[in-house]
């Protein structure tokens, strides 16, 4: 049964496969600044909210039906590379906005007689990618000539 998906993995349970995210935490943070003042407490502006971020682990193991070392190779070209992606787990999207990897680190690992990975617990840390700006960042690239062919 699918349950969702980050970008290229995807969440699923099946009697012969199992890739799903454990141990999730999510937060949210606001934005503030503080205006020094002479002979006075400093004023706080509020400015707006910050991203949202959030965290699990997710356990590839092949007893599970799923080869680890390419899971965890998939994880961190998607960290390397920038790559931005919806982040849906129960069916439902986590935020409006898309995701982007912070962090991915691999642990708890296990090998075969043979050296083959069979088992790692991969504990990865996402942070909200707001595009709202897109549009504007575009027109200031287009101005200054980038974009152009």
């Amino acid at each position: 049964m699918y349950i969702g998906y980050m970008g290229d993995v995807s969440f699923e349970v099946s009697p012969n496969h199992l890739l799903t995210p454990t141990k999730l935490s999510q937060g949210t943070s606001s934005r503030w600044q503080e205006h020094d003042l002479i002979l006075k407490k400093p004023v706080s502006e509020f400015l707006g909210p910050g991203l949202k971020q959030t965290s699990f682990d997710i356990v590839l193991t092949t007893a599970h039906g799923i080869e680890p070392a390419d899971e965890i190779s998939t994880l961190m070209d998607m960290c390397e590379k920038g790559e931005v992606f919806p982040l849906i787990i129960g069916e439902k999207p986590v935020s409006e906005n898309y995701w982007r990897l912070e962090n991915v680190n691999v642990g708890e690992t296990y090998y075969d007689p043979e050296g083959k990975l069979i088992h790692a617990v991969v504990s990865v840390s996402l942070k909200e990618y707001d595009d709202s700006n897109y549009k504007e960042e575009q027109a200031t690239a287009d101005m200054s000539g980038e974009g152009s062919s």
